[in-house]
């Protein structure tokens, strides 16, 4: 076993580097394996050794101070996907467990992941620059192939939707775009990447039977404690067996148009077919007639949204080409996207109407002061990783089933739907601070689990989901409830005066 290093900040940040040292030094100390600058570190600052005995990585502070996860430690064996701080906001790096013997390939997937985190502490120039040298370094041939291609594609893609949508430019126009495309192009690159990367594994063609077990055996795991604290709290097993029928899968795809000659055209993707993004999200009904709450992100999603800003940027609108919900036993529902309101108070709140019938629960909303409930247990409920929990819960009959049936992810969902496998993950935690625009817990959800409810002690929606910090961990984030209220009232204003 080897440590392997993805360095976050200091001079080797966007790299990730594998260790072969049984001890690795760090601090200024010209020996140190991880070597900083004079006056950043110690000399001798911390140390990771692998004991073969116990078969365990230990990190033990030795001049210095050393945070694992944001804790200040003195010696702690560390885990797989361990944060390290080396120092009050000194340099970081993600510690990972490398099988000794294996090659240095690194899934995209993982790629991408540690590219965003190297972003967020860093920038958006050692995050590309991180993953240029994942994709030379860490990745196979075919994936080094892909990658080549894709940066071809899209660099011509991208030259050629500015001479379209602006042939009537003159020529020196057209080369100042070239060259705001060109700088805009590292970013557009992982967006894009992503975006595949997300739904080539949503459709599960794409994933590893190791991750699907992975995931499986992680999801039972979280289900055996929720059914312990159901089977002493009456709250919670409401959740579970009802309201949980409640809460429905978001699948919407959206592209973008622009202007030739004056006439809407639809923007197409490097290989010239039209372009479609594809997302997931979650939601939940709380009032009948279908009203759905979610977040402004999930109902809009190129709201705030980083990864489109180019396209925003070049005056493209966006459109959507579909939007649906799915509850638990049902098939998806079309969502008229006219429906669609948004928060006036500037939060993450949106709600959208739907037509169903009176079988699916409503949701109850909490209306009283949260202050009290701080460090209480929540639930949350979503569909965090999208498909993937989906295929993962399911019977691997059902699963291949429905794959071997699905042309895409609209039809996927189809023929889980139909064979009754959608429903929510379900995960606990604790309500650490009430805060007049923010909620913030630590029951575990991760992308597609935005817009899904969070459950008070008293088993009514004290909260929607709306931000996540990666890795499926850490502390999450809810709008409180009463702006979803709010955003019903005046909604119910507005019909009655229409009326």
């Amino acid at each position: 076993m080897r440590a392997q290093l993805l360095h976050l900040t200091g001079p080797s940040r966007g790299k990730t580097i594998l260790y072969d040292e049984s001890k690795i030094l760090i601090g200024t100390a010209s020996n140190a394996a991880v070597r900083y600058q004079q006056g950043s570190t110690e000399e001798r600052h911390a140390e990771i050794e692998f004991v073969e005995e116990g078969c365990a990585f230990y990190f033990r502070a030795i001049d210095g101070q050393v945070f694992v996860n944001r804790q200040e430690v003195r010696e702690i064996i560390l885990q797989h996907g361990d944060l390290i701080e080396i120092g009050v906001s000194g340099p970081k790096f993600r510690f990972r467990i490398a099988e000794s013997g294996c090659n240095t390939c690194k899934p995209v997937r993982q790629m991408l992941t540690d590219a965003a985190e190297v972003h967020g502490q860093s920038g958006l120039w050692a995050s590309t620059h991180g993953l240029r040298n994942d994709l030379l370094n860490h990745s196979t041939l075919t994936t080094k192939l892909a990658a080549i291609i894709t940066a071809t594609a899209l660099f011509f893609g991208a030259a050629f939707l500015g001479a379209t949508i602006s042939s009537s430019r003159t020529a020196r126009t057209q080369q100042d775009l070239s060259r705001k495309q060109s700088l805009q192009y590292e970013s557009q690159l992982l967006t894009l990447k992503e975006q595949i990367e997300k739904f080539q594994h949503d459709q599960a063609g794409h994933a590893s039977k190791k991750e699907l077990t992975d995931l499986r055996t992680d999801l039972a795991r979280r289900a055996k404690i929720i059914d312990r604290i159901a089977e002493q709290d009456s709250a919670l097993k409401r959740v579970l067996d009802d309201f949980s029928n409640g809460v429905c899968l978001i699948h919407g795809t959206y592209t973008f148009y622009g202007e030739i000659d004056s006439v809407p055209a639809q923007v197409a993707d490097p290989s010239g077919a039209p372009l479609e993004i594809e997302y997931i999200g979650t939601g939940f009904l709380v009032e009948n007639p279908g009203r759905i709450i979610t977040n402004r992100h999930v109902a809009q999603p190129w709201w705030n949204s980083e990864d489109v800003a180019p396209l925003l940027a070049q005056n493209l609108q966006p459109k959507f080409v579909s939007l649906t919900a799915t509850f638990p036993k049902r098939l998806p529902i079309v969502i008229d996207t006219t429906t669609i309101k948004l928060s006036e108070d500037e939060v993450d709140i949106a709600m959208m109407a739907i037509k169903i019938d009176e079988n699916v629960p409503i949701l109850p909303l909490h209306n009283e002061d949260l202050d009290a409930m701080r460090g209480e247990r929540i639930i949350l409920l979503g569909y965090p990783t999208g498909l993937n929990a989906l295929l993962a819960r399911a019977e691997p009959s059902i699963a291949e089933e429905a794959i071997g049936s699905a042309t895409s992810t609209a039809t996927l969902i189809q023929e889980l739907a139909k064979r009754g496998v959608i429903s929510p993950v379900i995960t606990q935690g604790a309500l650490n601070e009430v805060r007049p625009r923010r909620l913030v817990y630590d029951a575990e959800t991760t992308s597609g689990g935005s817009g899904g409810p969070v459950f008070g002690p008293d088993g009514t929606v004290i909260g929607v989901n709306f931000a996540i910090t990666r890795d499926f961990d850490g502390s999450n984030f809810g709008v409180p409830i009463e702006f979803a209220r709010k955003l019903l009232a005046q909604h119910t204003e507005q019909e009655t005066a229409t009326d």
